[in-house]
């Protein structure tokens, strides 16, 4: 049996995935919404991770790399709504095994997690030379976010969901003006104004309200 840990904190989801894979008889689910993540691991020691990047209680990007330094053989797949292309490779440098966004089909899943059982990396085509492609277009998110480190990169998800600095500071056990300074660090190397202009260029999206 393949012992797998979902952690995702949408119950509609997890309740489909964990029927998905455990109807092939040989996988065993335990779901998790991602809360004190470490310790449910170390209690519970699954074969395969399935993490979402985005937790009400905790970054996914931010977490893969503790969870790799406790775990270095556990396997993980990354499962979550955010764009491979922005994303995919640093999961990857971050020790991740896999990677597939939520909007491919849930029967896709089960497959990714035999091969990663198996030995396999399993990516979106393009992660590993995107960087390379997008090099020349000095204006696309790609390239962009290659500025960025891991933790801004994590401090401007947060930034997304309309988080306040003292609440970001407090998920990251960071103070506030740490997150000021990653904030206008994030400007700078975009040469934007304002949080809005720097999501509307890194993600396409407007109309935002953030502190």
């Amino acid at each position: 049996m393949i012992s797998i840990l979902l952690v995702d904190d949408h119950p509609a989801i997890c309740f489909a995935l964990k029927v998905l894979l455990e109807k092939q008889g040989d996988m065993v689910v335990t779901t998790s919404s991602g809360e004190k993540l470490l310790a449910q691991l170390h209690q519970q020691r699954p074969e395969l991770l399935i993490l979402d990047l985005e937790l009400r209680h905790a970054d996914g990007l931010d977490l893969l790399p503790r969870i790799k330094q406790h775990f270095p053989n556990l396997k993980i797949l990354v499962f979550t709504s955010q764009p491979a292309g922005i994303f995919a490779l640093r999961t990857l440098q971050a020790g991740a095994q896999g990677f597939i966004n939520k909007n491919m089909p849930l029967e896709n899943v089960e497959p990714l997690c035999r091969l990663i059982m198996a030995g396999y990396q399993c990516f979106p085509e393009g992660t590993l030379y995107k960087t390379a492609m997008v090099s020349e277009k000095s204006d696309a998110p790609e390239t962009l976010l290659g500025r960025f480190s891991d933790r801004e990169i994590v401090v401007l998800n947060y930034l997304k969901q309309g988080r306040s600095n003292k609440e970001i500071a407090d998920l990251l056990m960071l103070s506030n003006k740490t997150i000021s300074t990653y904030k206008v660090r994030m400007l700078q190397k975009c040469g934007c104004d304002n949080l809005n202009q720097l999501i509307s260029l890194i993600f396409g999206e407007g109309d935002h309200e953030h502190t």
